[in-house]
């Protein structure tokens, strides 16, 4: 069975899956297995996961995501998907 999971929540999607495809614009940018998520390293995905509120860290206010252009010119992840 497969299931695919759609959501801006990477720790959700973790829990839910094995692997997470990470797509900005359209365009697969990163690929990982989902144990090994926080290692992840395209700043979009570095971006989703540190703007999550977190319990065991209040931050008084969350990060917010400063895009690049660049990501939307760099072509597609190749490989395993």
């Amino acid at each position: 069975m497969g299931l695919i999971f759609i959501s801006h929540d990477l720790n959700l999607v973790a829990s839910f899956c094995d692997r997470v495809l990470i797509m900005y614009a359209g365009r697969v940018v990163e690929v990982c297995d989902a144990g090994r998520l926080h290692e992840a390293k395209h700043p979009y995905t570095r971006g989703l996961l540190n703007s999550l509120p977190r319990i065991d860290t209040p931050n008084s206010r969350l990060e917010v995501l400063q895009r690049d252009p660049k990501w939307s010119e760099t072509p597609s992840v190749s490989g395993r998907i």
